[in-house]
């Protein structure tokens, strides 16, 4: 059972007063809202935003973006996201035919606090036939939405996403997670299906604690997601294993779904650490 050593947050819905998206284009630059917040610090950011926002800016990138889809997502936390403006920049590291490789860097004041690589392989239209969904889940709506219950500021991340519990319950692993964001990432901007993946993908972690975090922090320096396809409709099923071992090491790993059945798999490693 876990015993929280941090207060209890109640569930709050977004309110009037709440900020309306995770970011907001300034010019060249992106200035993060409050909805950014992290667990961990009330000054930095969670990973889902900023690794979302790379992600969209390499899937958008070149004259030939609508030729290719993003397969593969890597993302290097350097160092703490501070919610305050950035800039952001796309490089081409190659590219083919088939396979493009871009690089996507979060910069503040000069410095690279976010790194993404990205691979990108060219649409094909294939006969296929339709996959098969494995297992049953209950339907979204038909749970209780879940907060997470570690954050120390009542305006964060946890406030900008809806979370159910699928399968299992939190505080144990295996569980599954139904899981969407609430806001748009940028303010004013459509947020492409694979943003949305990527918001919340850097959470599993926290859906599927594998330590009481209440006792222990266990926090992801990367997140690696991979795509067999965009997802449809609004819902992601995130199927996650978590797991930390008394080296100071874990590993968070989902399946992650949609209403029509799997559509890829995200890994994050974890820095464990005992609190205090």
């Amino acid at each position: 059972m876990l015993r929280l050593g941090v207060r209890t947050l109640s569930l709050v819905v977004l309110e009037s007063h709440l900020p309306e998206a995770f970011f907001v284009r300034r010019g060249d630059q992106y200035e993060a809202t409050g909805l950014t917040r992290g667990p961990w610090h009330n000054d930095h950011q969670h990973g889902g935003p900023p690794a979302a926002l790379l992600a969209g800016a390499m899937a958008r990138f070149g004259d030939d973006a609508e030729a290719f889809s993003l397969a593969r997502v890597t993302v290097e936390l350097l160092r703490p996201v501070p919610i305050r403006a950035f800039e952001l920049a796309v490089h081409v590291e190659t590219s083919g035919r088939t396979v493009q490789r871009l690089r996507a860097e979060l910069s503040v004041d000069g410095k690279v606090v976010v790194l993404a690589r990205g691979l990108r392989i060219r649409r094909r239209a294939l006969e296929l036939p339709k996959p098969t969904l494995q297992g049953d889940w209950p339907e979204p709506e038909s749970v209780e939405r879940f907060i997470f219950p570690f954050f120390q500021h009542d305006v964060g991340y946890h406030q900008a996403v809806d979370l159910r519990v699928a399968k299992g319950a939190w505080g144990q692993v295996p569980v599954a997670f139904w899981a969407r964001p609430l806001v748009p990432l940028v303010a004013g901007r459509e947020t492409l299906p694979i943003e949305r993946v990527m918001v919340i993908a850097d959470a599993q972690s926290g859906m599927g604690v594998p330590l009481d975090p209440g006792e222990f922090t266990f926090v992801n320096p990367d997140l690696t997601v991979y795509f067999e396809r965009p997802p449809i409709g609004e819902w992601l099923g995130f199927d996650i294993r978590s797991a930390c071992h008394a080296h100071g090491v874990g590993l968070s790993q989902s399946a992650i779904r949609d209403a029509h059945g799997e559509l890829g798999r995200s890994a994050q490693a974890l820095v464990v650490n005992a609190r205090g």
